[in-house]
């Protein structure tokens, strides 16, 4: 099912790709006249500041898979092959047999053709004279460059009589010689002894070689013990197009995604004829259409279209010369809408400062699952030592938003350690957290949908509770201080916070024990802010009193609950306090909105109690 999905997209992308040549940079280019003389110096076509052309013009080169054996390319090749050039790493026993091997084929290929003004015939001229011989070696050459030949203004190997013939050799190396019925277009058709073309290494992560789709390269491997192709008949043209069509979606950013240091690469397509990006809404999460896809799907509203339509996806990652596929989803196209609207539902959550509820991007909440930089209050770059981000945490993203799977239950252990590690909460890693619980397969439905993406005063969970409680004390301090204008060198959420996560008793009698000094205090200078949160703190209190009173030890999922409850609290009370200093309500409207106070980021120097949690 695979193969034909990639099969079908490559028949609808409109591309006409010659049999068994691949779109490759061609770094140098060799001019000769129709006589076969050289008409200059090896033209230099790559631009180091161009990133499309850094190695090359990319164009339309014979290719097929080479192994250990010498097998030449039609036309273009390496210098070792066109022009027996040896190089840093060359054998120099092996490069003249490339070399000779190379001229045969040019030589055979004029004998096909036959034609006295052709491009075969000038190249075939070019080598009887030996005039290989007299091509400069330009500064900076690579053995693994392409040196094509241009005859006349007209790149030889793109040329119908080097297309035609090309075909023919490349199908008597690739061919088995056999003919029967294809398992990916279903017709009778010669096949193939191996698949002719690989996927670069460059899309593949986990694998310095270009590797293969489909391969048996020994008999253990095989049915019946049986190497290359022969219980998996394939034909030329559907092997050619499904490895093009993996190569061009992998290589296209706006059908692949993947970061440093994540071990696979996540591809998509549709099929059918829609026209949707399903990676827009997970990137864009806020984009204004996002709203009209919320309203389709939960209004049942789509187009005729996307009933005939299919959403594709392979997750790849190699090993040694071979591609892995370690996913592969086929869904109609409305199921696809409804998983994405149900990952954006479950992903929103309150902004620490604005207090509005708001989504992140799929590639943040990636970053966010590693480590934060204290010292240079950024994330840590994918891929950088010590970043701290699971392998799989993208995939496993990914997956959540495009099939509606539930998250793996480590991940909700690793983002809490590297909270309390990091002592930092922040909107984004408040969103992931109750994401990760909202799809939890062991919550009660009915304690899932209490998770709501803004504070819920009713939530009955005494982690929850904690977490506010905390919250509470915390700005109660932060704003004793602003009352004194004085500053705090360890403050309560520096002192207690990781400790709080996992025992929230310890942290709650001892930071009740400190409330009572600093409302005494706040009383002195701003009664009314005293007031406010003494009836707060009681308000809290009592509440969780009701709901069986302070944990003193909490499971994953309950200190999950601590740090939602946490970040809400500070959410909301952002919100009051610019409400009141707008309105001189409820609290005092002198106490300052400070947007450093909207994010926990403590300093390491701090003499913080994190009871020895790891870096």
């Amino acid at each position: 099912m695979l193969l034909q999905r990639l099969v079908e997209f490559a028949d609808a992308s409109g591309e006409v790709v010659p049999p068994f040549y691949a779109r490759k940079a061609v770094r140098w280019l060799l001019d000769l006249h129709p006589d076969g003389t050289v008409a200059g110096p090896l033209t230099d076509t790559a631009d180091p500041s161009d990133r499309a052309r850094k190695y090359g013009v990319a164009r339309l080169v014979p290719s097929v898979t080479r192994t250990v054996g010498i097998a030449p390319a039609l036309a273009v090749d390496n210098p070792e092959y066109v022009l027996g050039w040896i190089g840093e790493g060359s054998n120099p026993e092996r490069a003249p047999k490339q070399h000779a091997a190379f001229k045969e084929l040019i030589y055979a290929w004029d004998k096909h053709v036959g034609d006295p003004r052709g491009p075969a015939h000038a190249i075939a001229e070019f080598y009887r004279h030996q005039r290989d011989a007299s091509v400069d070696q330009p500064p900076g050459w690579g053995r693994g460059d392409l040196v094509a030949f241009r005859v006349a203004g007209t790149v030889a190997c793109t040329s119908e009589a080097a297309i035609g013939y090309w075909a023919t050799v490349a199908a008597a190396r690739k061919g088995s010689g056999a003919v029967g019925l294809c398992l990916v277009c279903a017709r009778v058709q010669p096949l193939l002894k191996t698949i002719p073309q690989q996927i670069p290494s460059r899309w593949l992560p986990g694998t310095l070689k270009n590797a293969s789709l489909v391969s048996v390269n020994e008999a253990v491997h095989g049915y019946e013990l049986k190497k290359s192709l022969v219980h998996t008949p394939i034909c030329t043209g559907c092997a050619l197009k499904f490895t093009s069509a993996l190569t061009t979606l992998l290589s296209d950013p706006n059908h692949s995604v993947a970061y440093s240091g994540q071990n696979t690469r996540l591809a998509w397509w549709i099929v059918g004829g829609a026209d949707y990006d399903p990676m827009g809404a997970l990137e864009q999460p806020n984009d204004a259409d996002v709203p009209q896809l919320l309203a389709a799907v939960r209004g049942g509203s789509h187009t005729e279209l996307d009933d005939t339509s299919a959403f594709c996806t392979v997750t790849v990652a190699g090993n040694s010369a071979r591609v892995v596929v370690r996913g592969w989803v086929q869904m109609p196209l409305p199921q696809l809408k409804a998983n994405i609207a149900a990952w954006l539902t479950d992903l929103e959550m309150v902004d620490a400062f604005t207090g509005a509820p708001t989504r992140i991007p799929l590639g943040h909440l990636t970053r966010v699952s590693g480590r934060w930089d204290t010292r240079k209050s950024v994330w840590k770059e994918f891929g950088a030592s010590g970043e701290d981000r699971p392998h799989g945490a993208h995939r496993a993203l990914l997956a959540a938003a495009l099939l509606g799977r539930p998250l793996p239950p480590h991940l909700l252990t690793h983002v809490i350690h590297r909270i309390r590690a990091d002592r930092r909460v922040d909107t984004a890693r408040a969103a992931l957290i109750r994401l990760i619980l909202r799809r939890h397969p062991r919550i009660p439905a009915p304690d899932r949908k209490a998770l709501m993406a803004t504070l819920n005063p009713d939530h009955p969970s005494p982690a929850y509770l904690a977490g506010r409680i905390f919250a509470v004390l915390e700005d109660l301090q932060l704003a004793n201080a602003r009352a004194y204008n004085q500053s705090i060198n360890t403050t309560f959420a520096d002192r207690y916070f990781s400790r709080a996560i996992t025992s929230p008793l310890s942290a709650l009698v001892a930071g009740r024990r400190d409330a009572r000094a600093w409302l005494k205090r706040l009383r002195r200078v701003r009664p009314k802010s005293a007031y406010f949160y003494e009836q707060r703190l009681d308000e809290l209190f009592n509440q969780i009193a009701d709901a069986g009173g302070i944990p003193a030890a909490v499971v994953v999922v309950e200190q999950a609950a601590f740090i939602l409850g946490y970040h809400q609290q500070r959410a909301a009370t952002t919100v009051e306090r610019q409400q009141a200093k707008a309105a001189s309500g409820a609290i005092d409207p002198d106490l300052d909105v400070d947007s450093d106070d909207t994010a926990l980021d403590i300093d390491s120097s701090t003499d913080a109690d994190t009871e020895g949690v790891p870096a």
